[in-house]
């Protein structure tokens, strides 16, 4: 026979979603339904204005993230990204775009984007994205044509970032790679087979020479210089 003390029990309570507002050009949203599938830890919800979005982060309940999906065909997505949404603590930013390109990265990096995803990219890989966000990360696209030597023919060797250029190291190229992805420490440890503590001492000097005082400042100089990926670059 089983005895019970008659002491009330105490539950543990339930784990609260994270809270996403998606803003939206369309009432009918497969991309929020398609994310509601796949992640059942992420209340969803849609806004078709940014005032609509202002309400929702200035109203009681914090917002965790919001995803702001550009018009289609707009010419530039940033001119119609509020700066401020009314908050004393914006949440993170998710851009999706039609395409991007190099400066459009560098911009939404300085505009204060934590991420930038385009439309064309799988519902997979974007939730990847949203995730890595709300884990405190952040995420911007890079592609190799940009480091190629060929797309700007005119910036004369020495003015480019290249092997030995302002005293960095080849390693510290690598590391430098993906600090212009938005990788975190962590991550380029393991993409590099290093310990964090090394990877950050990389940082740290990479700041230095750049005369950076953050990690998005020092993508933005080096896509301005014309950087050469260490793949491409040559002594």
């Amino acid at each position: 026979m089983t005895a019970f003390s008659g002491q009330p029990v105490t539950l543990d309570p339930l784990p609260s979603k994270r809270r996403v507002v998606v803003r939206s050009t369309v009432r009918s949203d497969a991309f929020k339904t398609s994310l509601e599938t796949r992640a059942p830890e992420l209340a969803i919800e849609s806004c078709l204005s940014h005032d609509d979005v202002r309400s929702q982060v200035q109203g009681p309940e914090p917002v965790d993230l919001i995803v702001w999906r550009a018009n289609d065909g707009a010419a530039d997505p940033l001119e119609e990204l509020p700066a401020s949404f009314g908050s004393s603590t914006n949440p993170p930013i998710v851009l999706m775009v039609d395409r991007y390109d190099a400066a459009l990265v560098s911009r939404a990096m300085a505009r204060g984007v934590t991420a930038l995803v385009g439309r064309t990219m799988s519902a997979d890989m974007v939730l990847c994205v949203l995730r890595l966000v709300l884990a405190g990360g952040t995420y911007f696209p890079c592609e190799p044509a940009w480091f190629a030597p060929a797309v700007a023919p005119e910036i004369a060797p020495t003015q480019g970032l290249r092997r030995g250029a302002l005293g960095l190291t080849p390693r510290q190229l690598d590391v430098l790679g993906y600090i212009c992805q938005g990788m975190s420490n962590k991550i380029i440890a393991r993409a590099l087979g290093m310990r964090e503590t090394t990877v950050k001492a990389h940082v740290m000097q990479i700041m230095r020479r750049l005369n950076a005082e953050n990690r998005t400042q020092v993508a933005l100089r080096v896509s301005q210089m014309g950087f050469l990926g260490p793949a491409s670059a040559k002594n």
